[in-house]
């Protein structure tokens, strides 16, 4: 459509509806009113795809502030992760390190008293020993220990446990004893008597409850419990270990178990 089309549809307009005095004049107001509407018209749209134009760019900028966050969320997860593993690496380290010193340190014992031993004859057939006197012959506690670990390791928990037996029944008031429940609890636990493997525990909780070894055994009466579907006692006693062992290795272990409980 030309820029004339709008005065020949006035021409027509005011031909069929009888009125032939318009003017020079009037024709060209009504050329600057249709200019001055198209101009308008161009302006408004200019704006609006001005406004267009910015909310596509604040849009764009938004997605790439959230694609950004995202990515540097998603890289501290993977750094929070990693630095979990090696954390947890670094404990099991520590705790091998632990066990090979202390079994180091058993070895040592059990070699002294063997030495003490062989170096203390038992007395001649004619020459009683004193009523209620400690034994002077045989293995020593640290000796009985080792040798139960020995067979413990080897699969046979009965002579195991026979060993352990031995060092309470002989020596009650050493300082390994605890050990020796906590690992007649471990060979229960192996054979599956998990009823009389839950009593050692116990009993080791109650009557050393400043053994080392207490912690490791409440965790271990705790995931029994849970295993056995008896949740409750489960979660008490992993509270308990927090509670009492804040800063072990058992707590750590009892806090990711009531979180997978719950």
């Amino acid at each position: 459509m030309t820029k004339a089309t709008p005065l020949i549809f006035f021409v027509i307009a005011l031909v069929s509806s009888g009125c032939f005095f318009a003017t020079k004049q009037d024709f060209e107001k009504l050329h600057d009113d249709i200019v001055g509407a198209r101009a308008s018209s161009t302006a408004i749209d200019s704006v609006q795809r001005a406004q267009l134009i910015e909310v596509s760019r604040t849009v764009r900028t938004l997605n790439d502030s959230i694609n950004a966050l995202s990515k540097r969320l998603s890289a501290m997860r993977t750094a929070s992760e990693s630095e979990m593993t090696a954390m947890k690496e670094d404990i099991s380290q520590l705790q091998d390190l632990s066990g090979q010193s202390e079994q180091r340190l058993r070895d040592m014992r059990a070699a002294v008293e063997e030495k003490t031993r062989q170096q203390d004859q038992p007395p001649a057939p004619d020459t009683a020993a004193p009523s209620g006197a400690a034994p002077s012959t045989g293995p020593g506690p640290a000796q009985l220990l080792q040798a139960g670990r020995d067979q413990l390791l080897k699969g046979g928990n009965v002579a195991a446990r026979s060993a352990f037996g031995e060092l309470i029944s002989r020596y009650p008031k050493s300082e390994l004893v605890p050990e020796a429940m906590f690992f007649t609890a471990q060979a229960y636990t192996a054979e599956r008597n998990l009823d009389a493997a839950d009593k050692q525990y116990q009993a080791l909780i109650f009557r050393y409850p400043k053994s080392p070894r207490v912690p490791t055994a409440m965790y271990k009466r705790g995931v029994q419990l849970q295993a056995a579907k008896k949740t409750a006692e489960a979660k008490t006693i992993f509270r308990e270990i927090i509670k009492r062992f804040p800063r072990s290795d058992e707590a750590a272990l009892a806090d990711e178990r009531l979180q997978s409980i719950r």
